[in-house]
């Protein structure tokens, strides 16, 4: 053996000597390599044998799983029974607990029970009647019947009678308006004056039940009133200040009011007329609100009427918005065709269009504008046209349609008339019903329409009004019910009785306000 072999057995017993778990075939390989490979194996070892026993763990926990469903599919186990009967002790104990707490809230309405009704005894029959501390405590056997009479209502418990409840209903009512009361309105409207006379009479006598009913003579003076029978009023007015113990009211002649309200009317100058050579009836009229239906009467009647075409447009007011193109299509045509229209109140068309088409407004959809335009340009408008197409420039930003000549012929029905605007008043504005309205009173709610056209709280005067039959009534609910669908409810003031009660029955009352005279 050479020098050198000595010196690697010696190096090679001293690496075993560190390192005595190492094999001696592995001490020749580098020192950091058989470290390194040492410590990974002995940390696998370990993970291995960790690995072992938490198999050994889950084996051992799934073999006791087994065995206690297997026991429970058998007919249970010692522990699930001692479950089941401690479940069935606490569910009888709260059974018996929700039994004492019922038992308890019984003993509360018992004694509540006893408290409220105070002849009941605990065990449900009468209580004996307290005995009175002295005699001269205890009421007698009339005051007790009569005080039992007085509160029988008001027990608790006991429901009002139904026949006292309707005889209250009842009387309410006959308080508003006596059944005789509408009686006498109604043979009135009829002429028969003596039998309304009669049924208010017999209602104002001493013995009536109405003799105190302030109204049912104010009625009856009212008659007198409008039948004109100042005398029989006086007579009448001296048992009614007798009756009440003041005044009665002053005489005062409906005939000569209603005389004087006509005179008035008739003393009012004519409107003025139409250019002479110019009179002639409009081919169609415009209603109030323009629709698309309304363009097709419109098509109609001209395709009906001459070579002249003679349209009213002084009754408009609102043109809808599905109407708006057809119109304006209808005005393009026109301007651009050699026809020859008459407009009455164009003023009124142009107003409509111009609040529809507010200047700086671009919400504002632009098929407003262009009608506007066309309508212009159809009445031979030219400034006026310049004037809305530069404000249609600053509102859309964009280039007007340019002027264009019209090839037809138009004539404004109304010259001299100007285009006022409307001016609404806050104040009442007072339209007059006077004398006899019965049989066609449409003019005369035509007139009541012009009078009451800018009034924004329309009141109707009926101080002069002595008489209204059914056929008026009848014409005089439609036109109240037309107001009220338009928004506008009609106020009638210083009716007299009869009058209102008659309006009252025939259902006026329903779309418009009645008032009576207050002297």
């Amino acid at each position: 053996m050479g020098k050198e072999d000595s010196g690697r057995l010696l190096s090679k017993v001293a690496k075993f000597v560190r390192n005595p778990l190492k094999d001696w075939s592995e001490l020749d390989a580098p020192e950091s390599l058989p470290a390194d490979n040492g410590y990974s194996r002995e940390m696998l070892k370990e993970m291995i044998e960790r690995r072992q026993r938490n198999d050994f763990v889950r084996r051992r926990e799934f073999d006791m799983l087994r065995k206690l469903r297997q026991r429970e599919a058998a007919g249970g186990t010692p522990e699930s029974a001692a479950a089941i009967s401690s479940f069935n002790m606490s569910t009888s104990g709260k059974s018996e607990g929700r039994a004492l707490t019922l038992k308890k809230i019984d003993e509360i309405e018992e004694q509540m029970s006893q408290q409220w009704w105070k002849g009941r005894a605990p065990g449900g029959g009468d209580a004996p009647p307290v005995p009175p501390a002295t005699p001269e405590a205890a009421p007698s056997t009339e005051e007790a019947a009569r005080r039992a009479q007085a509160y029988a209502d008001t027990e608790p418990g006991m429901a009002p009678p139904g026949e006292h409840a309707a005889a209250a209903m009842a009387a309410g009512r006959e308080g508003a308006h006596p059944s005789g009361l509408e009686d006498a309105a109604i043979r009135f409207a009829q002429g028969d004056d003596a039998g309304a006379e009669a049924v208010l009479l017999q209602m104002t006598a001493p013995e009536s039940p109405h003799a105190d009913q302030n109204e049912i003579w104010r009625a009856l003076l009212d008659l007198y009133r409008a039948t004109g029978d100042a005398e029989k009023f006086g007579a009448a007015s001296t048992r009614y200040a007798q009756r009440f113990k003041r005044p009665g009211p002053e005489w005062v002649s409906l005939r000569s009011l209603a005389r004087d309200a006509q005179a008035g009317i008739d003393a009012m100058p004519a409107p003025e007329a139409p250019p002479e050579g110019l009179e002639q009836e409009a081919d169609w009229a415009c209603p109030e609100v323009l629709t698309r239906e309304g363009l097709a009467e419109l098509t109609r009647a001209l395709a009906a009427a001459g070579p002249v075409w003679h349209m009213d447009w002084r009754r408009l007011s609102v043109v809808e918005h599905d109407a708006a193109g057809p119109l304006r299509a209808l005005f393009n045509h026109w301007a651009d065709s050699p026809v020859q229209l008459r407009f009455d109140g164009a003023h009124q068309l142009l107003a409509v269009l111009e609040k529809a088409a507010p200047t700086g407004d671009r919400s504002v959809d632009v098929v407003w504008w262009q009608l506007r335009l066309a309508v212009l340009r159809t009445v031979h408008e030219a400034d006026a046209y310049e004037l809305a197409a530069l404000n249609y420039c600053i509102t859309f930003e964009v280039s007007p349609p340019p002027w264009i000549d019209p090839r037809g012929s138009y004539t404004a029905m109304d010259v001299g008339v100007a285009p006022a605007p409307a001016v609404y008043s806050a104040e009442p504005s007072r339209a007059v019903l006077m004398g006899h309205l019965g049989g066609d009173c449409q003019q005369l709610l035509l007139r009541l329409d012009a009078d009451l056209k800018n009034a924004l709280m329309p009141t109707v005067s009926c101080a002069a009004l002595l008489r209204v039959d059914l056929e008026g009534a009848r014409a005089l609910i439609d036109w109240v019910a037309g107001h009220e669908e338009q928004g506008r409810r009609i106020e009638f003031v210083d009716a007299h009785r009869l009058v209102a009660s008659f309006f009252h029955v025939v259902g006026v009352t329903d779309h418009a306000s009645v008032s009576t005279r207050s002297k």
